[in-house]
């Protein structure tokens, strides 16, 4: 999912946003690369540079209206059969070994979705979240409405870049 306005970066396109000297989204399609044998990025009308990147690459891409995070999720899935690993742009720090082990929670779970969890007691203070919440990781393994979530505490890996403390944060991770 790369198509968000970045409204709490100053409408910055976060994918392209370089941590530890590569864009963010060439972060998130290799770990992608690594467990799913298609990989897509859904780009909408707010994220250009981010579309042109991804032709230069060569990687495939699904161009979403751009009216918010769960409009864009809403078109994505009516376009692709299950299961299907839905992904954040904005996680630069998200690794294989981390989404293998959610992806096998998920599967033993009776849910035909599985969402991931942040658990608000894994960032730092200076970064701490209000509540436990979602960031974008889900895997929908077939097409029911039965939801279920998984709680992970994994710092840095689940740190999504939402704000410029959080950008800071993670440049100071790659030092």
């Amino acid at each position: 999912m790369a198509g968000g306005k970045g409204s709490r970066l100053e409408f910055v396109e976060k994918p392209l946003i370089k941590i530890c000297g590569k864009p963010i989204i060439e972060r998130i399609v290799n770990v992608a690369s690594n467990i799913c044998s298609d990989v897509y990025v859904a780009i909408s009308p707010h994220t250009p540079k981010t579309k042109l990147w991804c032709l230069e690459n060569n990687i495939k891409i699904i161009e979403t209206k751009g009216k918010g995070y769960v409009y864009d999720l809403q078109e994505i899935l009516k376009d692709f059969r299950k299961p299907l690993l839905i992904l954040p742009c904005d996680t630069p720090f998200i690794t294989t070994n981390m989404l293998l082990e959610f992806i096998e929670k998920a599967k033993r779970m009776e849910s035909s979705v599985v969402t991931l969890i942040v658990d608000k007691h894994c960032f730092p203070e200076t970064l701490k979240r209000e509540n436990t919440e979602p960031i974008g990781i889900s895997l929908f393994k077939s097409n029911g409405v039965k939801w279920s979530n998984v709680v992970m505490c994994r710092f840095p890996e689940l740190l999504d870049i939402d704000t410029s403390i959080d950008l800071r944060y993670a440049e100071e991770i790659c030092k």
